[in-house]
């Protein structure tokens, strides 16, 4: 009878260094990379809610006072620009899950066994993912709401939009996920040591838009963080790559 594989216990945990890994995936057996690609179109998502965002405010403070005449500047053109947000929401929303799902996994086969990481990663990006669906709820009311323009109080589309330009953007959960991969990268070695660094600087603009009242400018930090780490694991090397 063969000998078993030195480093390893019946229970199937790997060691590294004396620490137990999560299990290993059976040899021969790859791992498909498309839940990455799930963070690049999250990236995507955010970014195309910024470009549409243009149209949605085409005031200037003088008319901030009033609602009437902001409604008014609107264009029948409008209720396509909150069509193209509500669009990027839904890219981003379930990008995001997918990515930290997928995420969840490969942390769970590189961290120490029982680690907090994995699941605190998987939640910074579900929070993401839900945040964008509240997003997409409003971006429906928003639609509607332009294209009735003239039969609805304009305090209600005015209060809309300003809704529409805030809850879907405050990607803050993000912080979670940053902050994860850094401890997975200096920690735990489970990713690359850049990986961790670029974690710690985003990770930090999350924080300053969590602490400031500008939640909203996380979406500014976490669309190009993820762009980043959703490539990194996307076109990264074979091994624990990044």
């Amino acid at each position: 009878m063969a000998a078993p594989v030195a480093g390893t216990g019946t229970t199937g945990v790997a060691r590294s260094g004396g620490t137990e890994r999560g299990a290993e995936r059976p040899a021969g057996v790859g791992e498909g990379r498309a839940w990455a690609w799930g963070g690049i179109a999250a990236g995507v998502g955010g970014l195309l809610v910024f470009a549409a965002a243009g149209p949605l405010w085409p005031y200037t403070e003088g008319d901030l006072r009033d609602s009437a005449l902001m409604v008014g500047k609107l264009e029948d053109s409008t209720m396509w620009a909150v069509y193209a947000t509500q669009f990027a929401f839904t890219l981003a929303a379930f990008g995001a899950v997918l990515f930290g799902a997928g995420l969840r996994r490969r942390l769970e086969r590189q961290c120490p066994a029982g680690s907090l990481v994995p699941m605190t990663a998987y939640l910074g990006m579900l929070l993401v993912g839900v945040m964008n669906l509240v997003g997409t709820g409003m971006g429906t009311e928003m639609f509607h709401a332009v294209l009735n323009r003239e039969k609805i109080d304009p305090d209600t589309i005015a209060a809309g939009l300003s809704q529409l330009g805030t809850y879907g953007w405050l990607w803050t959960g993000l912080l979670l996920t940053a902050a994860s991969l850094a401890v997975a990268a200096f920690r735990q070695g489970a990713v690359s040591r850049w990986i961790g660094v670029v974690s710690v600087l985003f990770g930090l603009g999350l924080l300053a838009t969590a602490l400031a009242p500008l939640q909203y400018m996380a979406l500014f930090v976490g669309a190009p963080y993820l762009l980043a780490i959703g490539a990194a694991f996307a076109f990264g090397r074979a091994r624990a790559e990044v």
